[in-house]
């Protein structure tokens, strides 16, 4: 008997999905920084855009932390105040069900909004929820319209 491939169940899916919006987001804000480097004329904006040029670059980055019910996406810092030069966590962007794929807007720290913004199951939210011109690392897209 030979074996079948496994199939990826929902909920590791939701999780490769949920991994690729903390990857856009973080390149929507990279992007976003380049911009305003470019726009600056001092030396630090000079410097920064010679750290991204080179791959030493630490700007904000967005991660999963896991939780029970939900993925929290969380904003992280690069703080190099006191010459701690460590991440650290900054805000909550979006919570992520995890055996559905729906995205909340973030009500609190600790618990997302009432209603349903996008869900990942429906490829055209998913679609949407990786393109830099309709997703904001600032969060905008996560309003009611």
């Amino acid at each position: 008997m030979t074996a079948t491939p496994v199939e990826t169940t929902l909920a590791e899916r939701v999780l490769e999905w949920t991994e690729g919006l903390c990857d856009s987001l973080t390149e929507n804000y990279k992007q976003h920084s380049i911009r305003m480097y470019q726009a600056g004329d001092s030396d630090y904006s000079r410097k920064q855009l010679e750290s991204v040029e080179n791959g030493t670059w630490k700007g904000t980055k967005f991660v999963i932390k896991n939780g029970r019910k939900y993925y929290k996406i969380m904003q992280h810092e690069f703080d190099t105040f006191r010459d701690r030069n460590e991440y650290r966590e900054s805000s909550v962007h979006a919570f992520v069900d995890k055996k559905t794929g729906e995205v909340y807007k973030p009500a609190s720290y600790n618990s997302p909004a009432k209603y349903v913004r996008f869900d990942m199951r429906v490829i055209t939210d998913r679609d949407n929820l990786h393109n830099p011109l309709f997703t904001g690392w600032a969060g905008g897209y996560l309003y009611l319209r």
